[in-house]
């Protein structure tokens, strides 16, 4: 089946939020389940969706087929730490977890380096969870490289993210 993206709009909020809990990969990851609740709400919230959806640096992407299985989001013109290193940032793509294996991520990726080339950026850009193997070995794949490595540090637990990127 073919995929397609189509950019979301603020009446694709709902369908935004419930695709965010129902593709997020990462409950197993987290040592708090308080934590990963408030997490998601600051994340999928109708109110933060709606902030985020009307946001000019924001691009939502919502992939289907014969139905929505997956989102991704853009922040355009975002740097990494350092100002130096600006690019868009693909904050998340994530697909219904019965639907991956069908090659839909890497077309998402694909078309998310053409708009930001598109747009005259320089590098996309995302994190990877240090535990999350396969995304690392997808993404290096598709031609990213290792940057550099950050911490992610909540009340009750530290994971290193990697930073991967992509010049355009």
């Amino acid at each position: 089946m073919s995929l397609s993206l189509r950019i979301a709009l603020l009446n694709d909020a709902p369908l935004i939020n419930q695709l965010g809990y129902s593709t997020y990969p990462f409950e197993d990851l987290w040592d708090s389940k308080s934590e990963l609740a408030e997490f998601l709400e600051n994340e999928y919230s109708l109110p933060v969706l709606e902030k985020s959806l009307t946001d000019s640096d924001v691009c939502w992407l919502i992939a289907e087929t014969d139905r929505p299985v997956g989102i991704a989001k853009l922040t355009w013109q975002s740097p990494i730490s350092d100002p130096a290193l600006t690019g868009t940032l693909l904050n998340k793509l994530y697909i219904e977890p019965d639907e991956t294996g069908k090659g839909y991520g890497r077309i998402m990726v694909e078309e998310v380096a053409l708009m930001a080339k598109a747009r005259g950026q320089p590098l996309l850009w995302l994190q990877v969870l240090e535990q999350n193997v396969g995304a690392r070995r997808f993404y290096a794949s598709m031609g990213m490289q290792h940057i550099k490595e950050e911490m992610f540090i909540s009340a009750t637990q530290r994971s290193k993210l990697h930073i991967l990127g992509l010049k355009l």
